[in-house]
């Protein structure tokens, strides 16, 4: 016959083991194939605008990702501008990163090309700086 503290250990290592598979199972995203992130990441994209970037002025700005790496955005202000570019590129980077030619940043006001971090959650999101709460979701899997 097991003494209380026995029982009591033993129900302490149940769910302790129990919780370290949970946070395993939730934490625990796994990097896709680059041929599996392109289809993820094929698609429309729509900017976030939170607290962080409320000041950038910007009313939409939409990402396209084709297929064939040909990057489009449509970026429109609230006074109005807009910036529209079709013939750009993009290109998947195994480290779960994203690089983007010449995407027009509010902050910069010029086109440049960077390097976004990605992460494949549901839905999945472009992140612009991992300090600020503005990033890209999402919105499509259709190339328009």
């Amino acid at each position: 016959m097991l003494d209380w503290r026995e029982t009591v250990i033993k129900s302490h290592l149940r769910v302790s083991l129990m919780l370290l598979i949970a946070f395993a199972i939730v934490g625990c995203r796994r990097t896709p194939n680059p041929a599996v992130a392109d289809r993820i990441l094929t698609g429309k994209w729509s900017l976030v605008i939170r607290h962080d970037c409320q000041d950038w002025d910007i009313e939409s700005d939409i990402l396209i990702l084709h297929s064939d790496g040909r990057l489009e955005q449509h970026l429109k202000f609230l006074n109005g501008k807009k910036f529209d570019s079709a013939h750009e590129h993009w290109e998947y980077s195994a480290d779960n990163g994203i690089f983007l030619n010449r995407r027009l940043t509010a902050s910069a006001g010029t086109p440049e090309t960077e390097g976004l971090i990605v992460e494949f959650s549901q839905p999945p999101v472009i992140v612009l700086n991992p300090d600020q709460d503005c990033f890209y979701q999402k919105s499509s899997s259709e190339e328009q």
